[in-house]
């Protein structure tokens, strides 16, 4: 009894000193200890024994861990999620599967879908509001990686996931894809854990129907169900993995194929209230100009100014002042970006700057917040990243405001039309209808 509470007390000490939050000290820890009997330099092997599987099993969850974050894909590359290329470039691109070197690749989910001959790919050209899927393990995305680069290393260990697009996004025009992966990590205890992974270049929030949020929360909860019975089937022997979640997956591209039949009525509902001008769009210059300090947030994902006015009006400015969008939000949607570290409150500096450019267009009469319209984009060649397919025409401009310079291998975005979207607006990525002979 002693000798146990003595080792309980060591790993406590380990994982304090480890930097593990007390709400996050696990209930037990499980260990494979051999117990000498004839004391010795045994007993100090056996206590060493247990100190490094302590230390090793802390390094997996934290890096497992770090390597989550929204919207992104671990790169083994650069040993991180937040290096550039890890996150897609454009709302239409999802996850293509890792490259040799461990590098992440993202291809046009449309252009995919022409490819793979989709059976309802020519509805959805044709403009019919649908979402596609597919479903996808993890060893097939992971073909091309190397074992040096990650191929078997299970800090992000992806058992399959299911691409789906395209969907409505709140105060934009054009439309979006996502890589929904499904996870494989390890708790402290030791244990199977089993999670949900939105990769896009869109927030899960910003998705126009609410009841696809509540469609991904149901199967978190429902893959912490299956991470116990998964966790049963590892204990009694060897069990492929994929194949255990090959059906959670299928199930899960059903819901969000279903769902899309329910949603049209909800969707022409919000079109007509655009129109009869219930949109919060009028209210921006007067919010931002009576704006607090504690209501003017910094997007760190699109560099641009968020401010927070009454009534769940929420609207989104260039650092210049320009108004991009405004939308009704819910509070726990706002919350959940401050929280996933997407908005934070602007620094004073951000903040003095950003009511000196709205006063000066109040002043100057250029204050007329823009209708959302959707942008003329000239035809040319579409970007494309790395390793992705190319996509078809039609690709939307790009997202990154207008006082940011365009990324790399871009060109800069075409000047818009008098009424139309300035280039820091949502991007328009509708597919366009295969044109006519």
């Amino acid at each position: 009894m002693q000798a146990v509470r003595a080792l309980a007390d060591m790993a406590h000490a380990l994982l304090r000193v480890e930097g593990v939050d007390a709400f996050a000290m696990p209930r037990y820890l499980e260990l494979n200890l051999r117990v000498p009997l004839d004391g010795g330099n045994d007993v100090r092997h056996a206590a060493g024994t247990a100190v490094e599987q302590i230390l090793r099993r802390v390094r997996e969850v934290r890096e497992h861990e770090n390597a989550l974050r929204p919207g992104a894909v671990y790169s083994y590359f650069a040993d991180s999620s937040h290096a550039e290329g890890c996150r897609p470039s454009e709302p239409r691109l999802v996850f293509d599967g890792y490259s040799s070197t461990g590098k992440p690749q993202f291809a046009d989910f449309v252009t995919m879908s022409i490819e793979r001959k989709d059976p309802n790919i020519d509805r959805l050209l044709a403009g019919e509001d649908i979402v596609l899927t597919r479903v996808t393990m993890g060893r097939v995305l992971r073909t091309q990686q190397l074992a040096e680069f990650g191929n078997q290393s299970p800090v992000f260990k992806i058992l399959g996931q299911v691409d789906a697009g395209l969907f409505k996004v709140l105060g934009a025009a054009g439309k979006c894809a996502f890589s929904f992966q499904l996870l494989r990590g390890t708790t402290l205890e030791g244990r199977v854990r089993l999670r949900l992974h939105p990769v896009s270049a869109v927030d899960p929030m910003e998705l126009a129907d609410p009841a696809l949020m509540q469609i991904l929360s149901r199967f978190q909860r429902r893959l912490d169900d299956e991470a116990l019975r998964l966790q049963g089937q590892v204990q009694n022997g060897a069990v492929d993995e994929e194949a255990f979640v090959l059906p959670l997956l299928n199930d899960l591209a059903r819901q969000l194929q279903n769902r899309t039949r329910n949603a049209g009525r909800r969707t022409q509902h919000g079109l007509e209230r655009s129109e009869t001008g219930q949109r919060p769009t009028s209210r921006a210059y007067p919010d931002a100009g009576e704006a607090s300090d504690d209501d003017i947030l910094w997007d760190l994902d699109q560099n641009t100014v968020v401010v927070l006015g009454p009534k769940g009006r929420v609207h989104v400015f260039t650092p210049a002042g320009r108004h991009v969008t405004s939308v009704v939000m819910q509070g726990a949607a706002v919350e959940r970006r401050r929280h996933m570290g997407r908005w934070r409150l602007a620094e004073p500096e951000e903040r003095g700057e950003f009511r000196i450019q709205i006063k000066r267009l109040v002043a100057a009469g250029q204050d007329t917040p823009q209708d959302d319209a959707v942008p003329v984009v000239p035809p040319g060649p579409a970007a494309r990243q790395p390793g992705g397919a190319k996509p078809v025409p039609a690709e939307p401009p790009s997202t990154q405001p207008p006082s940011s310079p365009p990324p790399a291998g871009e060109a800069p975005a075409a000047e818009p039309a008098a009424g139309q979207s300035p280039p820091g607006a949502p991007p328009t990525d509708d597919p366009a209808p295969p044109a006519s002979s």
